[in-house]
């Protein structure tokens, strides 16, 4: 998308394709006369609990750029203009939120789409034919096994194990994705694989897996959603009673 700015230079790309999202998502069923439960999920502003547990959690990321950090408000402000509920959590980030507001659909029964392209969210996936069911837009537990090799419950060892730049998790070194996958396919977690780390045949893996089991299961730690955030730890709509209740 070409740059956009208002007229007084304000950037408004981003807002901009939030907005078309949006009505893109929506309108159709507002057409129709319904109320879709729509939720909009932000990453609460300043450090969260994986920066308690290993502080070089997404160190290695430089400042937002400029022209978005005008557009956060903007964001905010179509999003509410939209009716669309607004949500985030003390000391967490997005992904967590979206992960306990899944856990507590499927608890009442509602299925869960999620509009994302985060890999970490691919975790919450359902296995096909369970109902109710979470899924991401154009993404199934397939499409999971079929990119990463492992089910989306194992997921998150995979990227303990092979690491994730864009987190600064750097997993154990020499074990990309697919050796990951392969490895836990074969030992059936992390924890036994760590557990069982002197017994892997090929003396590198071994030599790393031994080495450096420790940090590989605080990594989990860190891939791992958390899906038990406290009611009171969330921003949510005054009128809030379970997410039955979060409707436009």
């Amino acid at each position: 998308m070409p740059p956009l700015h208002s007229s007084d230079a304000t950037p408004t790309c981003a807002v901009h394709g939030v907005c078309r999202m949006l009505q893109n998502l929506l309108l159709p069923r507002l057409l129709k006369g319904e109320r879709p439960r729509v939720v909009l999920a932000f990453d609460f502003r300043g450090p969260n609990f994986r920066h308690d547990v290993y502080p070089e959690y997404k160190a290695n990321r430089g400042p937002c750029p400029e022209d978005l950090v005008p557009q956060f408000k903007l964001v905010r402000e179509a999003a509410e203009a939209f009716g669309v509920v607004q949500v985030d959590a003390e000391g967490y980030e997005a992904d967590d939120v979206i992960a306990t507001l899944a856990r507590r659909a499927l608890d009442n029964g509602v299925d869960v789409d999620i509009l994302s392209g985060d890999k970490d969210l691919m975790q919450l996936i359902t296995l096909t034919g369970i109902e109710p069911s979470v899924h991401m837009i154009d993404v199934d537990h397939h499409d999971v096994v079929k990119k990463w090799g492992v089910s989306s419950e194992k997921l998150g060892d995979v990227l303990a194990l092979a690491g994730d730049a864009a987190d600064n998790i750097p997993g154990a070194p020499g074990i990309g994705p697919k050796i990951a996958a392969t490895l836990i396919t074969e030992y059936g977690s992390l924890s036994n694989l760590t557990a069982k780390a002197d017994m892997i045949k090929q003396k590198k893996r071994q030599e790393s897996l031994v080495e450096h089991a420790e940090k590989v299961l605080l990594f989990r730690k860190l891939v791992t959603l958390d899906d038990s955030i406290p009611t009171s730890k969330m921003l949510l709509p005054s009128e809030y009673q379970d997410v039955t209740s979060l409707r436009m």
